[in-house]
C-alpha cells in the first residue's frame, strides 16, 4: 500500500505538475495594469522581460521531455530564481503583481521539489566526464560577468538592488568553479562517486546558468533595451560550462 501511495509522488511527476503549472502560470497576467484589467496582458510577453517567456519554455520543456537529474534540477533552480527576483523587482515599488507571477513561483518550486526527490530515487546513473578548462573558464567568465559587466542601462551590474539576476548567476558560477578547482588540484583525495555527484553540481549550476542569463537575453529580443553586456557574457559562460561536462 506505501509503495502505491508513493508512486503518483514520484519526482518525475512533481517535475511534470510543475512544469506544467510553470506553463499555464503564463497565460495569466503577471503583472496587472488596471483593475480587472482587460484584454488579458499574458505574461509570456514583454511585461515580464523575459522572465515569462522563459518560465514557459523551462515549464513545456519539463512537461513533455524527461531529463537527467542534473539538467532537470538546473533548469528548475533557474526558473525558480528568475520567477522570485521578478516578484522582488515588482512588489518592492508597486503592488500589481498579478496572478500569474504567484502561479509560476509555486509551479517552479514543485519543479524543484520534484528534482530533488528525483536525486534520493533508484534511477540508471550516468557515468560523466568533463574538460576542466572549458569548465574553468565558462564559470570564471559567468561569475565575471555577475558583478564586473553592467546588466542594465545606468550602469548597474547584476548585483545591484535593482536587478538581482547576477546573485544567483554568481552563487552558481561560484560553485562550479570551487568544484573544478578542486577536482584538478586534488583528485587522488576525490572517489569516483564523490567525482560524479561534484560533476553533477556543476552540470546543473551550468543549466540554471543558462536559464538566467536566457531569460535576459530574451528580454532584449522582445525590445527590452535597459539589458547590457552582462547577461550575454554569462549565457555565454554557461553555454561553455554545460558543454564541457558530458554524460555517458
Amino acid at each position: 500500500m506505501l509503495e502505491a501511495t508513493n508512486i503518483p509522488w514520484k519526482g518525475n511527476t512533481l517535475v511534470r505538475f510543475g512544469g506544467a503549472g510553470m506553463a499555464l502560470s503564463t497565460l495569466f497576467s503577471w503583472l496587472e495594469t488596471g483593475q480587472d484589467g482587460f484584454p488579458n496582458v499574458s505574461g509570456i510577453g514583454a511585461s515580464t522581460f523575459g522572465v515569462g517567456l522563459t518560465v514557459f519554455l523551462v515549464g513545456l520543456s519539463l512537461l513533455l521531455r524527461r531529463k537527467s537529474i542534473a539538467v532537470t534540477l538546473g533548469m528548475a533552480l533557474g526558473a525558480f530564481a528568475i520567477t522570485m527576483i521578478y516578484i522582488v523587482l515588482i512588489s518592492v515599488d508597486t503592488s500589481l503583481l498579478g496572478l500569474g507571477a504567484w502561479l509560476g513561483m509555486v509551479g517552479s518550486s514543485v519543479a524543484v521539489l520534484g528534482a530533488v526527490q528525483m536525486v534520493f530515487e533508484p534511477e540508471e546513473q550516468l557515468t560523466m566526464e568533463f574538460q576542466p578548462l572549458p569548465t574553468a573558464l565558462g564559470s570564471i567568465l559567468a561569475v565575471t560577468a555577475s558583478f564586473w559587466l553592467d546588466w542594465v542601462d545606468g550602469p548597474l551590474n547584476g548585483l545591484n538592488s535593482e536587478v538581482l539576476f547576477g546573485i544567483p548567476v554568481l552563487i552558481m558560477a561560484g560553485i562550479a568553479l570551487a568544484v573544478t578547482v578542486h577536482l584538478v588540484t586534488v583528485p587522488h583525495k576525490v572517489t569516483e562517486g564523490l567525482r560524479q555527484t561534484l560533476l553533477a553540481i556543476s552540470h546543473s549550476a551550468g543549466f540554471a546558468i543558462l536559464v538566467i542569463a536566457g531569460s535576459n537575453v530574451l528580454g532584449l529580443i522582445l525590445g527590452n533595451a535597459a539589458f547590457g553586456s552582462g547577461p550575454l557574457v554569462a549565457l555565454v559562460g554557461g553555454v561553455m560550462l554545460t558543454r564541457s561536462i558530458s554524460q555517458h
